[in-house]
């Protein structure tokens, strides 16, 4: 059964500060075979790219980390990953970076789809000019094409955090599906002083039984209801 917004923002608040402690954080560039399993997804085809401005790092594959979140801390048939960027940006100052992977449905689970996403940003802030945005835009294919979801976070001066967390259902349920994130963290410019700051992005996505599994599965529950009263 999947959590309300609200029931699953106030779990992911009362947990990210605990687990990102304890989370074993890893470079995209050091993952074996360059994927992660977790319950019943395969993360693959990892790549980041992009700029920097004022003398912060430029974000790569050796930058950016990655851990998994199990259905431990979230609850039953939704996994995800945490990236850590560790991003700050002061006055005249930008990142500028891009977060692609696919992810998959294992054949050992091939009646399950993937039904949703949700996306929350932990420590993100800014102050004055500066900004937080990041963006995630959920295809079908490698390429794009019509999203099977968009979502938006984002953190700035005064906004009360309100717009730090984003979920939705997807168009339509599919075994695979193409992640595109793009995230700017943008200081005040020129006369227009300000900072800011992102540690970690938190990605997650639950699944649901096929149409045909779900029917056999009541099916089933009939047979067995008209034997006990025979």
């Amino acid at each position: 059964m999947k959590k309300s917004a609200t029931l699953l923002l106030t779990i992911l608040i009362s947990i990210f500060i605990v687990s990102s402690a304890q989370a074993a954080f890893v470079p995209i560039s050091d993952l074996p075979d360059g994927q992660l399993v977790i319950g019943d997804k395969l993360f693959s085809d990892f790549e980041v790219s992009g700029i920097s401005q004022g003398g912060p790092p430029e974000p790569s594959t050796a930058t950016v980390k990655v851990d998994v979140i199990d259905e431990a801390l979230l609850g039953e048939d939704e996994y995800g990953l945490i990236f850590r960027l560790a991003a700050s940006a002061g006055a005249d100052q930008l990142i500028n970076a891009n977060i692609n992977f696919k992810v998959s449905i294992l054949p050992d689970y091939s009646p399950w789809l993937i039904e949703d996403a949700t996306i929350m940003l932990s420590n993100a802030g800014a102050t004055d000019a500066g900004l937080v945005t990041v963006t995630e835009m959920i295809y079908p294919g490698p390429l794009p094409m019509n999203p099977l979801a968009t979502l938006n976070t984002k953190s700035e001066w005064d906004d009360g955090g309100v717009n730090l967390y984003d979920s939705s259902v997807l168009n339509s349920q599919v075994k695979e599906m193409w992640v595109r994130m793009g995230i700017i963290v943008r200081g005040g410019y020129s006369s227009d002083t300000g900072t800011a700051n992102l540690t970690e992005i938190w990605v997650i996505y639950g699944q649901v039984p096929e149409p045909t599994t779900i029917l056999l599965l009541g099916l089933g529950a009939l047979a067995l209801l008209r034997k006990r009263r025979v």
